[in-house]
């Protein structure tokens, strides 16, 4: 249950999750204690929108367990409004369901106030419990996308000093409100060179324990977007395609050794690796995907998990056709907006899906046709022949990465369709019923009487 007499992070340990809590003595436990990343949440906020309660209950492996809510935006990870809210959560918590031991899993700055509290374990919170209250009863803390030397991002948005190069969906991780906030610049590389240095932050760069706990890290190394395969939908495909469009913006490529918004360098700089995860971005790697949450349970468990190079995941699924933006899998008459012609969507059905030739837009709604397999700049990609672009000048350019239409050819050659900016992110994320996405997909012009590239538009 959830007890919390007065509601609002405001209130320090009344935002507590006391999980077992009763008036009857009981059996001392193990528990687990969950601490968000960069952003003011209160309790629930954070059970049921940073985390979620299934993704909870995967990582818990069983055990009662404590949802912190805290100022993680408001408060810098040093400042006592930020670990002095969590001490002061967590000790009526110990006390009330006699734990005598936990682990610690943070998300992404989750880390920072962790690492001021194992640094600093003399400190006092702001209702006067003793940081070593808490940090003697941790076990093992388990970082799961942590920022352990800032991230390039932080020193985008605090330098340009707006959100316009961020795509919007990305804009929660820096605390939804403000690009100043005392986390995103305590997040700054600068800043968090200084912090690693001066002993403010705990944790020297190599080392796998930190105040004498083990610490373990959690992170992606890439980020995945491809559109047809389910690995880019566990969390929602709008945080993933933002997270592409982000890695793009802080590391200048797209396939950068980062999850999107830490980079691998930051998320590694100490710590044991138990998870180093391709298909695991910021986002997921909160949500328990790509097993992950499985992964972290059995470590929470204390079960061995075999190590990265050797961890296997169940196959990836194509993502419903008709769950896609820009309906491809249907056959039908629309209008090309470019020429005003009316043109023939080929579509893709069953049949066509293997017949042995190569169908766009099996290509688009499956990422196969047949024996043909996208993302590929092969010459045999229908997309990438000039032949099939008799009306435009030029043939698929990337500069036409987030422009509004939801680009079958970038698909095919990469998967995605995005680059940086605020709106950048969003061309091919589906649009809610009654809405509609522009896309652009080979069609049969019925009047010129050859194939085009055409731009139609796609309800929903």
């Amino acid at each position: 249950m959830h007890f919390f007499p007065r509601s609002g992070w405001l209130f320090g340990a009344t935002c507590a999750a006391l999980l077992g809590a009763s008036g009857v003595a009981q059996a001392a436990a193990d528990g687990v204690v969950f601490v968000h990343g960069t952003g003011d949440q209160s309790v629930s906020s954070a059970t049921t929108g940073y985390w979620t309660q299934s993704s909870i209950d995967t990582m818990r492996s069983g055990r009662p367990y404590l949802i912190v809510g805290y100022p993680g935006a408001s408060c810098a990870g040093f400042s006592q409004c930020s670990w002095g809210s969590i001490v002061d959560q967590i000790v009526p918590w110990m006390n009330a369901n006699n734990i005598t031991s936990f682990t610690v899993i943070t998300h992404s700055n989750g880390s920072s106030p962790l690492r001021y509290m194992l640094g600093h374990t003399g400190a006092v919170s702001a209702k006067g419990h003793a940081v070593s209250t808490v940090t003697s009863r941790i076990s093992q803390v388990i970082f799961s996308a942590p920022d352990l030397t800032g991230t390039p991002l932080a020193d985008q948005v605090t330098t340009s000093g707006s959100f316009l190069n961020i795509a919007n969906s990305v804009v929660e991780f820096f605390g939804g409100g403000s690009y100043n906030n005392p986390a995103v610049v305590q997040q700054r590389t600068d800043n968090m060179r200084v912090y690693n240095s001066n002993g403010t932050f705990a944790g020297a760069q190599g080392a796998t324990t930190v105040g004498g706990k083990p610490i373990s890290v959690v992170r992606g190394n890439r980020v995945y977007a491809n559109i047809f395969s389910s690995d880019a939908y566990c969390g929602g495909y709008m945080y993933t395609i933002g997270l592409k469009a982000a890695a793009l913006l802080g590391w200048g490529s797209f396939n950068a050794s980062t999850d999107g918004f830490i980079g691998s360098d930051s998320s590694g700089y100490f710590g044991n690796i138990i998870i180093d995860d391709a298909r695991l971005n910021h986002h997921q790697s909160r949500r328990s995907c790509h097993n992950s949450g499985t992964l972290i349970g059995k470590k929470v468990a204390s079960v061995s998990i075999p190590p990265p190079s050797q961890q296997t995941y169940t196959p990836e699924t194509n993502v419903q056709a008709a769950a896609l933006a820009c309906n491809n899998y249907a056959a039908a008459y629309a209008t090309d907006f470019m020429t005003g012609n009316t043109v023939w969507k080929y579509g893709c059905s069953s049949t066509q899906l293997n017949n042995g030739y190569v169908e766009p837009d099996c290509l688009i709604s499956y990422g196969y046709s047949s024996s043909y397999r996208i993302p590929s700049t092969a010459s045999w990609n229908p997309f990438l022949n000039p032949a099939y672009y008799p009306t435009w000048s030029e043939v698929c350019p990337d500069s036409w990465q987030g422009d509004g239409i939801c680009d079958a050819c970038l698909i095919s050659k990469y998967g995605f369709d995005a680059t940086t900016g605020s709106t950048g992110a969003n061309d091919c994320v589906q649009s809610p019923p009654g809405g509609s996405n522009w896309c652009a997909d080979l069609a049969w012009d019925t009047y010129y009487g050859f194939h085009n590239y055409a731009v139609v538009q796609a309800l929903h």
